[in-house]
């Protein structure tokens, strides 16, 4: 797979370049020698913001589980703005090499700033990010500090790189949005389909769908309030977030556009697929997904015209039509409660989780996903 092996190489700093950042950032920020350690390298390989988070908690045990004690000299921190909270998560882990602890707030520049010169990447999970993000973003672009979250918030995203893009590029940082299930397995699912027709098959992807099906688990509180956040404000601040609807939104602007469009491509109502022989059914994920998907298309080159849908696909059986229909639902049901506080307040009090609630570890532990891409070329292979 030479192309991914090219893409992997562009984007994964060289050890001249990561060199290279250190000194970008004790040159802009005129940080001291405890920001670095001994070899020049920053603090922290990695540090986990909102960390005292339902998914934060998730990612630090994950990490200290498959990391900490496996990677030589791995250094991490946790960070968020409660010292207690902070000493409670670190209490859970289970590894030798436990994390350091950062006191960070988004509303305090200057402790999201200090945290950002300290770590080569940040890893960010304190929702909602349109509210709490900004900073860490500005920060991370400004000192040349690679950055990902996990927010599916495509506006904020659209805003970030509108208003920081230039400057991380002049510093080297990466800021790498949507890393979470919104939207990894559409976006290297498609670019693996498309380089497979590449590079098999030899010719162009015309076209990928996207199926989500057999789904098992919940969302977490943090992600419910966030998706009612985003209606959840006055008609003009609505108004502000149209130009997300674009189906090419995250593209760069006059840049490529393929052979999307809205009445065609994007799944409004219930259907029968033939690909897969299930009834599909709009989905939820598919405002964010599809966003990503396009922009890497028009990046990677996937084809001249090439168009992307994604839905969920019901199994034959009570529980997956049941999920359809409420992924099909969501949205409109999370704007008719921004627009009537009785509704609202009906939600978050008896239905919706609370921020920092999320799945059990049972339902974790059985929870499970597939996702089934199909491709077209534009003529028979």
């Amino acid at each position: 797979m030479k192309a991914m092996k090219a893409v992997m190489r562009h984007l994964s700093p060289s050890p001249q370049k990561k060199k290279a950042l250190v000194a970008g950032r004790g040159s802009a920020a005129g940080s001291d020698s405890s920001s670095v350690n001994l070899e020049g390298a920053p603090k922290y390989d990695l540090c986990i913001f909102g960390a005292t988070g339902f998914t934060g908690r998730l990612c630090a045990a994950y990490v200290a589980s498959r990391h900490a004690d496996k990677v030589a000299k791995f250094t991490w921190a946790i960070a968020g703005r409660s010292q207690d909270k902070l000493e409670e998560v670190m209490g859970s882990l289970s590894c030798a090499n436990l994390p350091e602890i950062v006191i960070a707030d988004s509303s305090d520049f200057a402790s999201v700033h200090d945290m950002c010169r300290d770590t080569f990447v940040i890893l960010n999970c304190a929702g909602p990010f349109e509210r709490y993000g900004t900073p860490v973003v500005e920060a991370c672009a400004e000192l040349g500090t690679n950055y990902c979250d996990i927010t599916g918030e495509v506006h904020w995203v659209k805003m970030m790189e509108e208003r920081y893009g230039e400057m991380a590029a002049k510093s080297g940082a990466l800021i790498i949005p949507m890393c979470g299930f919104d939207s990894v397995p559409s976006d290297i699912g498609t670019f693996m389909v498309a380089l497979h027709m590449a590079e098999v098959v030899g010719q162009e992807c015309a076209s990928v769908k996207v199926f989500h099906h057999d789904m098992r688990g919940m969302m977490s509180g943090g992600t419910a309030h966030t998706m009612l956040g985003v209606f959840n404000r006055p008609v003009k601040d609505l108004v502000a977030l149209a130009p997300a609807l674009d189906l090419y939104c995250l593209n760069p602007r006059g840049g490529w556009r393929g052979g999307d469009s809205e009445l065609f491509s994007e799944s409004h109502v219930p259907w029968f697929d033939l690909d897969m022989m299930m009834f599909t059914m709009p989905c939820v994920l598919t405002q964010c997904n599809s966003r990503v998907v396009r922009k890497s298309a028009g990046v990677l080159s996937y084809g001249s015209k090439f168009r992307y849908s994604e839905v969920f696909a019901a199994e034959w059986n009570p529980y997956d039509i049941g999920m359809g229909i409420a992924f099909w639902l969501m949205p409109y049901v999370m704007m008719v409660a921004a627009f009537f506080p009785p509704f609202r307040w009906f939600l978050t009090n008896f239905v919706l989780p609370n921020p920092g609630q999320g799945p059990t570890p049972q339902m974790i532990e059985n929870g499970r996903f597939r996702v089934t891409l199909v491709g077209r070329t534009a003529t028979p292979a």
